[in-house]
């Protein structure tokens, strides 16, 4: 008797490893395949940002120097915001191209996920205050000298937070249609005990 739960421990023993090994590879590929889609998309939004940013640049360097009045101060402000573009989307493609996802752990990639979702948010609020602020310069254009200058800045800021605001929010949903189909699926098997052990000891 006494053998035979001696046995059954010693087994219980062996087992165990293998089966938290086999549950935490199995919950490691479903995050791995979520982490590199969400890589994936991060690269195709950088690369969108980085195009719209160098277009932007070119487009308004040549406008400050050909055209007048409030169109040069148009193009004017659309190159100097979009430096600052071009060096986020810069850094972001290049993020997402060299990450490797062996090399992440399980809760990395799910406070990564998390915080970007939190950062997306956030730029949605900021790119709200930027077309804010371009209706406020536009109206205080009606009754200062610099008028051109500020009716300028206020159609830049319209036109950039406005791209800003449907990138981040569309961004947002895309990464959370990839959470919904490879992430939360899997978390709520795992939690729920996808993987249980049943082993009667015999006294």
């Amino acid at each position: 008797m006494i053998q035979n739960v001696i046995k059954n421990i010693f087994v219980l023993l062996l087992i165990i490893p293998f089966l938290q090994l086999f549950a935490q590879d199995s919950i490691s590929d479903s995050l791995f395949a979520f982490h590199q889609n969400r890589m994936n998309i991060n690269e195709s939004a950088m690369l969108v940002l980085g195009t719209w940013a160098a277009g932007n640049i070119l487009i308004g360097t040549y406008g400050n120097f050909k055209a007048n009045g409030e169109a040069k101060y148009f193009h004017q402000f659309n190159a100097m915001w979009n430096v600052v573009n071009l060096g986020i989307a810069a850094f972001g493609y290049l993020n997402a191209v060299n990450s490797d996802p062996t090399l992440v752990t399980n809760l990395e990639i799910l406070n990564d996920y998390n915080s970007l979702q939190r950062f997306l948010l956030l730029n949605a609020g900021l790119d709200i205050a930027y077309i804010m602020t371009g209706f406020y310069l536009k109206e205080k254009s009606k009754s200062s000298s610099n008028s051109e200058r500020l009716r300028g800045y206020g159609n830049s800021l319209l036109l950039q937070g406005g791209f800003l605001l449907l990138f981040d929010v569309t961004l947002y949903f895309i990464h959370q249609s990839n959470a919904n189909i490879n992430l939360y699926p899997h978390l709520e098997s795992f939690l729920a005990g996808g993987v249980g052990i049943g082993i009667n000891l015999k006294l």
